[in-house]
């Protein structure tokens, strides 16, 4: 779990893969899994249940386009050669983003645009409710990893489906069901909703639900492989790795975030479906990374360096 600017972070990540240190469990250098869920450009600050600040997401236009576009560099360099990348957005830069996508990551690559439908929140009368995001999914090279993933397909009564898909019963909702293939539109992978007793909800705006991200871990990585979130927010993605017996990285430059994470991971669950039974929480190391580029403060005129000092530390200039 890494406290600082993940662009920076990720140079250190580099490093480590070029020196056989980013290791998966089947021995290839570079992270197996890539998911980011970065911020979505809506201009808007946004805090945690106590008031406490969150994060930022005021970055706009051409400068947004920009930040995104100097990790993903970055990214595809961290990925093993069958290694995949899940880039969640939402309407406002999606389209801009992908343009981005399909030249950093290469058109070819671009596997899939996953349509994660909901429908939380209020409504309009003025236009056709916004209720999805979009997961950009896309592959290092034509030879990636994928587990075929299922979901549950409800039926009023029993029918007699094939021995391929045999058919169960769910007693909670005393319906039959069998597990069909994912396409790309995921309706049920409930976003958290508003309701305080929720066993996942810990209060960080933006909160991902558990089976959303399970979903993609178990789609493009095995047990043992790395998993990378760097805008790792309230620590879903890290906290569904574990459970899910994948090693993990996680990256935030938020301090409620990296405070939300650890009490996640320190609290976590051993199943996704929150039976109850505990986890033995396991050694995690928590690295500051600091928020600033060293190098380039080095470089910094001296009058500059000065202001820049003064500022950071707060003091006047006497």
């Amino acid at each position: 779990l890494i406290f600082g600017d993940n662009l920076q972070a990720m140079k250190t990540l580099l490093q480590m893969k070029a020196d056989g240190k980013l290791v998966n469990a089947d021995g290839t250098p570079g992270v197996r899994l890539i998911y980011i869920d970065p911020p979505f450009s809506t201009r808007r600050d946004f805090k945690g249940s106590q008031d406490q600040k969150a994060y930022q997401d005021r970055i706009a236009g051409a400068q947004f386009l920009e930040f995104l576009r100097k990790r993903l560099v970055l990214l595809k360099e961290l990925l093993a050669k069958n290694g995949s990348i899940y880039i969640h957005l939402d309407y406002r830069k999606g389209h801009y983003a992908k343009v981005l996508m399909d030249e950093i990551l290469g058109e070819q690559n671009f596997v899939n645009e996953i349509i994660w439908s909901y429908r939380t929140g209020g409504v309009s009368k003025n236009f056709f409710a916004r209720k999805h995001d979009n997961i950009y999914f896309y592959a290092k090279s034509n030879d990636f990893l994928f587990n075929t993933q299922y979901y549950k397909s409800y039926q009023q009564k029993k029918y007699n489906f094939s021995e391929k898909y045999p058919e169960f019963f769910d007693e909670e909702k005393k319906m039959w069901y069998h597990n069909s293939v994912c396409r790309d539109v995921w309706e049920d992978a409930y976003p958290l909703g508003t309701e305080a007793d929720s066993k996942e909800r810990v209060d960080f705006p933006t909160q991902k639900p558990e089976a959303l991200i399970k979903r993609i871990i178990e789609a493009s990585s095995n047990e043992g492989d790395i998993v990378l979130d760097v805008f790792a927010g309230s620590g879903t993605t890290p906290v569904t790795a574990e459970k899910l017996g994948r090693r993990w990285i996680a990256i935030d430059v938020s301090k409620l975030a990296i405070y939300t994470t650890q009490k996640r991971m320190l609290t976590s669950r051993k199943n996704i479906g929150n039976t109850g039974d505990k986890l033995e929480p396991k050694p995690f190391t928590l690295y500051n990374a600091g928020l600033y580029d060293f190098e380039n403060l080095k470089s910094l005129p001296w009058e500059d360096w000065r202001f820049f000092a003064l500022q950071l530390f707060e003091v006047k200039d006497e």
